[in-house]
């Protein structure tokens, strides 16, 4: 089991690792210090062997609805249920804060992403042209809790 905690200053630059490695992304630290001070218990990473392992970033969009704006587990770690885990945690914090409705992006071609997403009851609202750096298209994913 991976334990579950609430991100940390010093986390920035592993979180920055896995985004980099999993998503191809690139995000300056400010941005994840900056989501951290909003909501704490929206942004979570977890942790095995004492090391940062996988990353959700989320923020509150109102009064009634959360985005998960950054979700990666890195490579060798997945498949083993540690997104489950995440996502379970991060649905459980959303509800506890009133959220009636969580959203997210995904990538059109990132098929395994989006079957996880759709096993928690993620369905497809809209699309996102050109919405990625590289321009690729994406889907805005919504989960009524």
């Amino acid at each position: 089991m991976v334990e579950i905690r609430e991100f940390r200053y010093e986390d920035a630059e592993r979180v920055s690792e896995i985004v980099l490695d999993s998503l191809n992304e690139f995000y300056p630290r400010s941005l994840y210090l900056e989501k951290s001070r909003q909501w704490p218990e929206g942004f979570i990473v977890g942790v095995e062997g004492g090391v940062i392992i996988a990353m959700l970033m989320g923020s509150l969009e109102g009064r009634s609805e959360s985005r998960i704006l950054i979700f990666a587990v890195q490579n060798p770690y997945r498949s083993r249920g540690i997104g489950t885990q995440m996502m379970d945690e991060f649905v459980k914090r959303s509800a506890m804060k009133g959220v009636r409705r969580i959203t997210l992006e995904v990538r059109k071609s990132n098929l395994s992403a989006i079957g996880f997403y759709e096993k928690f009851s993620f369905h497809i609202e809209g699309v996102l042209h050109m919405y990625y750096s590289d321009l690729e298209d994406g889907y805005r994913m919504v989960k009524t809790l």
